[in-house]
């Protein structure tokens, strides 16, 4: 249906010091330029894979800490991709790095870098721009794909009646929902996206304690899905964390993806499962095969290597290159359909590339589920073999006794 390419929490700085600055990127000369060397080669993946682009998106986080130039570089650089890659669209969403909450360049204007640059931020148009500043949202709609821009630190720069700065987390309020909610009534749309740049739910994989998410987000996704009855993919950054899950409630509740970052400069544990990446999600049309799950779809992603370019990343990751999305089926469910497919074959093993021959609806698993559906065929008696190209993984039939 529609491709996006998502780049994510850039923190583009002016650090001179090349190994332990906020980002890979910095403007300062002293500093290289690897900055061109990431988009260069970024388009050169894309290229080689010969996919069209139809929206650029970045979830936030242009440069560390409201750094103006740094904001600048990230946002003239995304819109040179647009030019290069030949792209529809390009629309960004105001990240905590973004506003300039401490008033370190300005006397009283938090969001007077953003407004200043050009193209407009956050795309697309200034009846967009404008509304997005104003009324803290904005919509844009393209061959059935709606796209709802939540500006999450519109609050950013002030504090609350309790005295805590707004910085410190996200936030979304009860009149910001209801005119979104009004707007939504009686239009319909294919698909329906969320793009923000706070998380919606707290994260505990890798925090002890996390107060940073969207204040809010539990309403805000209630309300939308009972506005529309159909799953949103909620599209984010911030937390440098990515995954892919589905968000609280019913059959419709929505798909989750929460980008990495493109470039931060990150550390310790949090290093090892959180690689700096982008991504292309690609939306399909709803399609028999897909056996009426919709929204269906799945994820190129590409992570910066130690070596000094871009390469696939590998299913040990949790957003994989050729991951997935929008099939809920259970482990038993689709461990079903790969015992039927190895019992069918007269091959002795199958691979994974041609069990979804096979079977294509397990390819819109998501990547925790693949390992729930390895963990059930094991269980019965299935030998899988891993492989570092995920799709040469082999399934070998079952044992006959």
């Amino acid at each position: 249906m529609q491709n996006f390419l998502v780049i994510s929490d850039l923190h583009v700085s002016d650090d001179a010091t090349v190994d332990s600055g906020p980002s890979l990127i910095s403007i300062n000369p002293k500093s290289g330029k690897l900055g061109d060397t990431m988009f260069r080669e970024l388009v050169n993946c894309v290229k080689a894979e010969g996919i069209s682009i139809d929206w650029i998106v970045c979830p936030g986080d242009l440069g560390d800490r409201a750094n103006q130039a740094g904001q600048k570089y990230a946002w003239e650089n995304l819109d040179r991709l647009k030019g290069e890659l030949g792209c529809k669209f390009l629309i960004g969403t105001a990240g905590n790095h973004d506003l300039d909450s401490r008033l370190a360049t300005n006397e009283f204007d938090p969001k007077a870098n953003l407004q200043s640059l050009l193209p407009l931020f956050p795309g697309i148009t200034q009846e967009d721009c404008d509304k997005y500043w104003a009324r803290h949202f904005c919509f844009y709609v393209n061959d059935g794909v709606r796209v709802l821009n939540l500006h999450s630190s519109a609050y950013h720069g002030y504090a609350s009646s309790a005295g805590e700065p707004e910085h410190l987390h996200g936030r979304v309020s009860p009149r910001t929902i209801d005119e979104i909610c009004a707007e939504l009534k009686g239009v319909d749309a294919d698909v329906n996206i969320l793009l923000t740049h706070h998380h919606l739910l707290k994260n505990d994989h890798i925090y002890d304690r996390d107060n940073s998410e969207m204040s809010g987000a539990g309403r805000l996704l209630n309300k939308l899905t009972d506005a529309t009855k159909r799953p949103w993919i909620v599209l984010h950054g911030h937390q440098h964390f990515p995954e892919i899950d589905y968000g609280r409630g019913a059959g419709n509740a929505p798909i989750v993806i929460s980008a990495g970052s493109f470039s931060a400069r990150l550390s310790g544990v949090h290093a090892a499962a959180s690689p700096n990446q982008f991504y292309v999600v690609e939306l399909d049309k709803p399609d028999p095969l897909q056996d009426g799950w919709f929204p269906c779809g799945k994820i190129k992603a590409w992570h910066w290597s130690p070596e000094g370019f871009w390469e696939k990343t590998p299913m040990a990751h949790r957003i994989p290159y050729g991951a997935g999305f929008g099939c809920r089926m259970n482990p038993w469910q689709s461990s079903r359909r790969v015992i039927g497919a190895l019992s069918e074959s007269t091959q002795p093993y199958l691979t994974l590339q041609e069990i979804l021959n096979l079977e294509p609806l397990l390819g819109y698993m998501m990547p925790r589920d693949f390992g729930l559906l390895i963990w059930e065929l094991e269980r019965s008696g299935v030998k899988v073999t891993k492989a570092f190209d995920f799709m040469e993984t082999t399934f070998r039939k079952l044992a006959v006794s």
